[in-house]
């Protein structure tokens, strides 16, 4: 279908569901913040029924492992209180929703002092027993903070990162794999890492971990390799010489966990062996007489305030300026696929970060069956598209109203960017969209652009006919995708027409965007410079684009940006235009 037709199919779903109310369901834990109050650390925590006497920490990977990560840990979590452990899943400082960012010094020290205020606050709730489980690095970390301690019974360290300066070399392969443009200006020494940074300090702090060269242990370790790789088995034999309880198992479902967040796969044989043994460990427990203090809601980060909100169900990060509490002026940020509400690359947390302490009120939600967002009773969850997102989003807008502010801004990447079109094509009171690559729930036409777009950049070249000749060109996609290619450019070609005889069509993208300019709504539409959906944005608008733009649309193109803004410097870039973006509404 192409790809105006799309975007007016989803208007009408819009209008159908504008009057559905969302259905109410609970959130399975409660988000707070533990360490201290000058830098404080996003947590969630899931109590059991009956008041437990051992607690679970989850400690995350790093960077782009832990957004993807984030499903599946938020499932052990949630297991974890059903199989009557305490459990708590920590935000390490400088990621997440926590304070801080990764360009902060002293990043190994400070992501093993918050695996310790995790603990402190477990044992605050009565926890006689703590069990800390993590993921890659998130694994080496936690085994370096319980060999240190006394009060930790044991840890599962899933894939741990043995030695970092491997980890390192990984990631630094990762990073070339993805053949980004190179930044346009000098950047600062240090190693991006799949849209995070290493700076050098966090380099060499990261290349001094080697486990198996420890001279300490934890008392017990339950380590699950990769079946795919070979096993741990120095590590392994170190432990024992320390006199560790160690017990091993190579299992499946670490490579499904990290996939892209829209593709991954909760490892049940990983999260199963998980609880088997934390339940085994806390045999015998006894819960401590700790006076059991309500845990902060609300984080004073820098500038701004933050605190974690549930309207109707859906779980948000809502963040204010610090010296206004009531701001006239609000940004959603709706989920870009199914990543969570921190966004690609955390991204969605420097924006609102930023956005807030220039005045506005940011929210930044996870749509049903994303992030910590349960699904509809009866639905999958991690389903990027669904019937119950009109009716969500609106009630954002509502509880942005409510929180007084007039003005309201919807905003997002892909889909965020798409659903925020959507609502506003739908009649939603809007002040204002900012648009970052939108993608669709039809991707042919999207497809079908991208392979043209290839394929006229390959044609001069030997080796791509060579390819094709040859037989190594699917003909069948080729085929496809030009037939595909031409009719949503014909389907434009006649959308013009029609519109210059004063008789636009119903999928129109350039009157739709029209009567949103009528309706004084102001559009901010920011693209990648080699997204398709640039290409089908200015053909679909064709020469009104311009007249628009005379009107107040913004467009605004970051060349050598990909889909998601993984290069450090594209994200800065971006971060700059959503905040002008919403300066201009004054």
């Amino acid at each position: 279908m192409a790809f105006a037709k799309t975007f007016a199919r989803m208007v009408a779903a819009f209008e159908r569901y504008h009057a559905k109310p969302v259905v109410e369901h609970v959130l399975p834990g409660e988000a707070v913040y533990v360490g201290t109050a000058d830098r404080p650390l996003a947590a969630w925590h899931y109590r059991p029924t009956k008041p437990a006497t051992t607690a679970l920490v989850i400690v995350p990977p790093f960077g782009y492992e832990a957004v993807s990560a984030h499903r599946s840990l938020r499932a052990l979590a949630i297991r974890a209180a059903e199989a009557g452990l305490d459990a708590w899943r920590i935000d390490l400082d400088g990621t997440g929703d926590s304070a801080g960012d990764d360009r902060d010094p002293d990043r190994v020290a400070a992501w093993c002092a918050s695996i310790a205020a995790a603990i402190e606050a477990a044992r605050a709730e009565g926890a006689g027993r703590v069990i800390l489980a993590g993921v890659r690095l998130g694994a080496t970390l936690a085994v370096n903070v319980a060999a240190a301690r006394s009060d930790v019974a044991g840890v599962i360290a899933i894939a741990p990162v043995v030695a970092g300066k491997k980890w390192l070399r990984e990631m630094r392969a990762l990073q070339a794999a993805l053949g980004l443009a190179p930044a346009p200006t000098p950047q600062p020494d240090g190693d991006e890492a799949l849209g995070f940074w290493i700076s050098p300090a966090t380099r060499d702090a990261i290349t001094a971990l080697e486990l198996d060269k420890a001279d300490k242990a934890p008392r017990a370790v339950f380590v699950i390799d990769r079946e795919d790789l070979p096993a741990s088995d120095k590590w392994l034999a170190a432990l024992r010489a320390h006199g560790a309880d160690v017990t091993h198992a190579k299992l499946p479902g670490y490579v499904e966990m990290v996939l892209d967040a829209h593709k991954t796969e909760i490892p049940e044989a990983i999260l199963a062996a998980t609880l088997e043994r934390a339940t085994a460990w806390s045999a015998g427990a006894e819960a401590t007489s700790a006076v059991r203090l309500p845990r902060p809601r609300v984080a004073r980060i820098g500038e701004v305030v933050e605190e974690p909100v549930s309207i109707a169900g859906i779980a948000a990060i809502a963040t204010r300026p610090r010296n206004a509490p009531r701001p006239n002026k609000a940004l959603v940020l709706l989920n870009a696929g199914a990543v969570r509400e921190i966004g690609p690359n955390r991204m969605y947390v420097a924006i609102a970060r930023r956005c807030a302490a220039e005045g506005a009120l940011v929210l930044r939600a996870d749509l049903s069956g994303l992030g910590d967002s349960p699904a509809v009773l009866g639905q999958p969850d991690r389903v990027v598209y669904t019937d119950t997102a009109a009716a969500e989003i609106a009630g954002l807008v509502a509880w942005c109203r409510s929180a007084g502010a007039d003005r309201v801004v919807l905003a997002g990447l892909c889909s965020g960017g798409y659903y925020a079109l959507q609502r506003a094509l739908a009649g939603e009171r809007l002040a204002g969209l900012i648009v970052i690559n939108p993608g669709a729930p039809d991707v042919a036409t999207h497809r079908a652009t991208e392979d043209a777009e290839r394929y006229r950049h390959s044609i001069r070249d030997p080796d791509k006919w060579k390819k094709l000749l040859s037989g190594g060109v699917d003909l069948r996609r080729l085929a496809t995708s030009l037939w595909t290619r031409a009719s949503d450019r014909a389907t434009a070609a006649f959308e013009q027409v029609a519109r210059k005889l004063g008789r636009p069509l119903p999928t129109d993208l350039g009157a739709q965007l029209s009567s949103l300019v009528d309706r004084g709504i102001t559009s901010t539409f920011i693209f990648s410079g080699g997204e398709p959906d640039l290409v089908m944005f200015r053909e679909h608008t064709g020469p009104l684009l311009a007249k628009l733009e005379r009107a107040g649309l913004v467009l605004r193109v970051v060349d050598g940006a990909d889909h998601t803004f993984t290069p450090m410097w594209s994200q800065a870039v971006l971060v700059d235009e959503v905040a002008a973006a919403l300066r201009r509404l004054g």
